[in-house]
């Protein structure tokens, strides 16, 4: 089952990136810039005949939250602000990136610190020169765990500007390295091209994106809790008497949300679509609420694949929303979409392949429909309420916590 429902999958994700291609290899809408967001910080490396030098980027809000600089918060920092605090926050870099070039040294030398000023945040960026090495070493070891270890949901990238001895220039679209958790070292190879990497990067971050995505990880329970019945009279849920049955609706459920969030993740990624992000979040929250609110009553009617599809629409603009933070260009936007997309989709067969076939096995046990997939939707429909009121009214409330903390 997951084979066949995989190699369909895939297929329409390679059709989707397709039409895709066609707009980018065209398209002026995509900036040569990398976009930052919060949540992320970068460590980019210019690698050339002789010489290897570094920048670092932190967002200042994460950065003045971990180290308690009390740095203004409601307005642009500037120098003066900055400058008492330059001493500790250079040591907290020292303390936090690690690069080993072994059997030589290399040493990470301060230049100078600057700011970056984005649409979305302000960046602090320190710029740094590698010393100690005698010739040029063919990889460097690397451990970056600024802000990881505070702030557990931040996300720190390896990025190379250039490596000239592959002839890789202009390459800070695609992130060769990801680190989610602190103490993790990763080899930078400066003998080989990047390009894999990088894309392998983009599979992982769509991977981890789903499969940490607690809302749309609940989206697909919510819709999969009644794949294993079917509803007699709108009211009375039987078992499938046929595993090909329950298939078929996983693969409607599957082609429905691929298409429609391959769809966005185009369109948003190339900015031919913008929708605020409050929107869509607050959407996606209604989205498992709406699921679970068709268990009690059959608001679907038979086209949960059009409601599927609609509300995969605006999950493929949440997934995009991760993409801009890449900073895609024309020059790799294919690479990054088709990666990360593809990324989306394992991560979405590993959740169905997961919980499916459970769901499949308890179908004909008397405490399936009143207990799990009942207490199940009531348990979804609490969640999605509370993301909905925090998301859709900015209120952060405190009432549910033992819910929050049960997912």
């Amino acid at each position: 089952m997951l084979g066949k429902l995989m190699r369909s999958t895939i297929a329409k994700v390679v059709l989707a990136t397709l039409v895709c291609l066609l707009c980018i290899s065209s398209s002026p809408l995509l900036q040569n810039t990398l976009a930052h967001n919060l949540g992320q910080s970068y460590v980019y490396f210019q690698i050339r005949q002789d010489s290897i030098s570094a920048r670092v980027e932190m967002p200042v809000k994460e950065l003045n939250e971990v180290l308690e600089l009390g740095l203004p918060v409601e307005e642009k920092v500037r120098r003066g602000d900055v400058e008492p605090h330059i001493e500790e926050i250079k040591a907290y870099v020292d303390e936090n990136l690690a690069l080993d070039c072994t059997p030589q040294t290399c040493d990470l030398m301060f230049q100078e610190y600057g700011f970056l000023n984005t649409t979305f945040s302000q960046f602090l960026t320190l710029d740094y020169t590698l010393d100690g090495f005698q010739e040029m070493p063919d990889a460097i070891d690397v451990t970056y765990d600024v802000i990881l270890e505070q702030l557990p949901q931040h996300t720190n990238m390896l990025l190379v500007e250039e490596i000239c001895m592959t002839w890789t220039f202009q390459n800070e679209s695609t992130p060769l390295m990801i680190f989610k958790q602190p103490g993790q070292t990763q080899t930078l190879d400066l003998t080989s091209g990047s390009y894999w990497q990088g894309f392998s990067a983009d599979v992982y971050l769509g991977i981890i994106h789903i499969v940490e995505g607690i809302d749309h990880v609940l989206f697909l329970v919510a819709l999969l809790l009644p794949s294993v019945l079917r509803r007699q009279d709108d009211a009375i849920w039987q078992p499938v008497g046929k595993f090909s049955t329950a298939f078929v609706y996983i693969i409607k459920i599957a082609t429905a949300f691929t298409i429609a969030h391959s769809i966005t993740l185009c369109l948003a990624t190339l900015q031919i679509i913008q929708v605020p992000s409050r929107i869509v979040e607050s959407i996606i929250a209604a989205s498992i609420g709406l699921a679970a609110v068709d268990i009690f009553y059959p608001i679907f009617r038979g086209r949960s694949w059009l409601i599927i599809f609609l509300f995969g629409l605006f999950h493929g603009f949440g997934f995009a929303d991760v993409l801009a933070e890449l900073g895609v260009t024309s020059q790799h936007a294919a690479l990054s979409l088709f990666g990360f997309n593809l990324g989306v989709e394992i991560g979405q067969l590993i959740i169905i392949a997961v919980v499916f076939p459970i769901f499949y096995l308890l179908r004909r046990q008397r405490f399936y429909p009143s207990v799990v997939m009942k207490t199940g939707a009531l348990l979804l429909g609490a969640m999605s309420l509370y993301w909905f009121i925090e998301r859709a009214f900015g209120i952060n409330i405190r009432v549910l916590p033992l819910l929050q903390g049960l997912f």
